[in-house]
């Protein structure tokens, strides 16, 4: 009888952890889920925010801050179209990053001297 209690509780220990290993993999796989969704939201964002500033540059007779309120928009209504949150804050970083980037990219020769 003692044996059989013992053979109880040893398979009851082992059923507790394996479910409690399942909850635990399940928890992290949905985090995980949540971070991969996350990531691809900002980098479609980040693509489509290249897009917008490339056609705001062929803008004539416009100050950079219109380019910029423009190409805010239109990630905007891309982030509402694809059901993405819209931080203004991250769009504005992300702007400012691509045109530093531009910047440095086709920086003319004269200009190059000064930034050594």
């Amino acid at each position: 009888m003692l044996d059989l209690l013992i053979e109880i509780k040893e398979i009851l220990v082992l059923l507790v952890t394996i479910v409690i290993g399942f909850i635990i993999l399940i928890s992290k796989l949905t985090k995980n889920n949540k971070l991969k969704a996350l990531a691809e939201n900002l980098i479609s964002v980040e693509k489509v925010t290249k897009t917008f500033i490339c056609r705001a540059e062929e803008f004539m007779n416009f100050t950079g801050a219109d380019k910029k309120e423009w190409v805010k928009t239109k990630v905007n209504q891309y982030c509402i179209e694809n059901d993405i949150n819209y931080d203004e804050n991250i769009i504005d970083n992300i702007i400012e990053n691509l045109l530093v980037l531009s910047k440095t990219v086709n920086k003319r020769e004269k200009d190059k001297g000064i930034l050594l």
